[in-house]
């Protein structure tokens, strides 16, 4: 089985509604989701408003069963996405285990 690997790399992605990824492009190729596995959302209330760190997190699933870990960077400035990591593909497609709750609804 593969192992986690750390990428954060700022990628372009291209979201449909609520902001869920539906594909991204890294390193010149582009990644179509199939399914977004997990999602939440991180606000950052304890800094200064100009220092503050919103985050929506998705673990999604790609065509070919890759399994990464995205973030949108939402604070104050530039809005931009991360590919945080590739994380080993664990079940088959629609296996939601540990999946967090979505505060978006369901996904």
């Amino acid at each position: 089985m593969p192992r986690e690997a750390f990428i954060d790399e700022e990628v372009r992605v291209d979201a449909v509604e609520f902001g869920l990824p539906k594909s991204f492009i890294w390193r010149g190729r582009r990644f179509e989701v199939v399914e977004v596995l997990s999602s939440r959302r991180q606000l950052d209330f304890k800094r200064a408003w100009w220092r503050r760190r919103h985050r929506d997190y998705f673990r999604v699933r790609t065509e070919g069963g890759r399994v990464f870990e995205l973030y949108h960077h939402r604070g104050p400035g530039r809005r931009y996405w991360v590919l945080l990591r590739e994380l080993p593909p664990s079940g088959t497609p629609g296996d939601r285990g540990g999946a967090s709750t979505s505060p978006f609804g369901p996904v």
